[in-house]
């Protein structure tokens, strides 16, 4: 009997909590659906989570005396603030409204290479929410904006994500795997291109072409005397993939009189695009490879 007893209540506590999660997931699933697609704020969806842990506590000392009722009613506040726990951190992002691309000197990592790293500044914008008001803001300081994106919830989304799984050891910033791709690639140490890649103030990996071409020109496998802004991925393989900020990227180069501008060919459609709005006379050159960047780099230095 006792023995039967005892598997009857393990039967009661795993249907209690199996009723729990029907209770609970579509809540959640509801709740994050409606801030991801930017119908409610970050305050808005812990808010509400809250609020629901607060209303469980009502069935749970009503059927405090039915057993099955009150174990799945605990089990409910006990996933409601779980969930709640791990989307709080969304709130630490809510501030954030815009980010701003804005003008960042090119860099010649290898002095005499004529290879430019193409950067864009990307400056977080917090409480305004005003476009007009930010372009002031930052003119009257000098500052010039290349471009505006504003921040959605799925941006904050995706921060919120991808800094829980740094915190865990599961990601990397994109500025760390490009290093370990240049790296890869160059399969030598050049001191002043480590210097560039164990800097701290830096992110993204659009600096991979560039590097590998400086190495290239560093090592004296590369000779070119034209100045050239370059932007791109670098695989260890050389191959080379699509990046962002290419708006503010060739307007940067033309306003440096860069007469090339090499960039992936994933690129090319949007490049052609700001050529042709901006009135751009910089000419594209877009590569798979980094040996397609190496050849074009060579002819136009015949």
């Amino acid at each position: 009997m006792k023995n039967y007893n005892k598997t009857l209540d393990r039967s009661t506590k795993l249907l209690a909590f199996v009723y729990s999660i029907f209770i609970v997931v579509p809540i959640y699933f509801i709740l994050g659906n409606a801030y991801y697609l930017d119908y409610i704020s970050g305050f808005a969806f812990i808010g509400a989570l809250i609020g629901f842990m607060v209303i469980a506590v009502i069935p749970l000392i009503i059927f405090r005396k039915d057993k099955f009722k009150s174990l799945t009613t605990f089990w409910v506040i006990v996933l409601l603030s779980l969930f709640c726990g791990y989307e709080s951190l969304l709130l630490e992002y809510e501030s954030n409204t815009f980010i701003a691309d804005v003008y960042r000197e090119p860099e010649e990592v290898v002095q005499n290479s004529r290879i430019y790293v193409l950067a864009i500044g990307l400056n977080d914008i917090h409480y305004l929410d005003e476009e007009t008001k930010i372009r002031d803001i930052y003119e009257r300081d000098g500052i010039q904006i290349l471009d505006l994106h504003k921040i959605t919830n799925r941006d904050r989304y995706y921060s919120k994500s991808n800094e829980i799984k740094r915190f865990f050891g599961f990601g990397k910033k994109q500025f760390d795997i490009m290093g370990e791709n240049v790296r890869g690639f160059m399969q030598d140490d050049i001191p002043v291109i480590n210097d560039f890649l164990n800097r701290e103030n830096l992110v993204g990996d659009s600096a991979g072409l560039a590097l590998g071409l400086s190495a290239m020109s560093h090592k004296g496998s590369l000779h070119n005397e034209i100045p050239i802004g370059v932007t791109g991925t670098l695989e260890p393989n050389g191959r080379v993939n699509e990046v962002g900020g290419i708006a503010g990227k060739m307007i940067i180069s033309e306003q440096n009189g860069f007469p090339y501008i090499i960039i992936p060919v994933a690129n090319r459609k949007e490049a052609e695009t700001v050529k042709a709005e901006q009135k751009l006379a910089i000419e594209i050159i877009p590569v798979h490879h980094i040996d397609e960047a190496i050849t074009a780099i060579k002819e136009l230095n015949k």
